[in-house]
């Protein structure tokens, strides 16, 4: 399934809200990316109709399973891209920035070599670690908390 730079956003920002708060409103999308109320309301409305999100009992919202699946890939693109700039000395300010526009021009071939990169770096004793995946680092603090949407605010 082929998804827009935009769908990949919205679906990374609930990932990382329902990390980080345990449930999803519009409001926080809206708040989370910087946009108005309504541009959520219909990219929510895009994305239950293909199937990535869909209403609780709260009426909040929630990643199915296809689009928990779309989300965490995107989140371990930003990452990896973010820990490979800042290892070459960019900034952690810039690299998350920079990660946010990048994460969506490569494909699953280079984020796999980016991988395969850092695992060397780790297996040869660098300091390159990937942090990929959705690691609890203290209570209530999440792999999430560093990553954010790029967005301007």
């Amino acid at each position: 399934m082929t998804i827009g730079n935009s769908t990949e956003d919205y679906l990374k920002s609930i990932l990382i809200l329902q990390v980080k708060q345990g449930y999803v409103r519009s409001v926080d999308v809206a708040k989370e990316l910087g946009v108005t109320k309504p541009s959520v309301c219909i990219a929510m409305k895009k994305l239950r109709e293909m199937k990535l999100i869909r209403d609780d009992d709260s009426g909040g919202i929630q990643l199915t399973k296809a689009g928990r699946k779309l989300a965490e890939e995107v989140v371990k693109k930003h990452t990896l891209i973010k820990n490979f700039l800042i290892s070459i000395g960019v900034d952690e300010a810039t690299a998350a920035q920079e990660a946010c526009q990048i994460e969506h021009a490569i494909g699953e071939e280079t984020c796999k070599r980016l991988e395969q990169l850092y695992e060397r770096e780790l297996t040869q004793g660098g300091n390159a670690g990937s942090g990929v995946g959705i690691e609890q680092k203290t209570k209530g603090e999440t792999e999430y908390d560093e990553i954010g949407t790029g967005k301007t605010r």
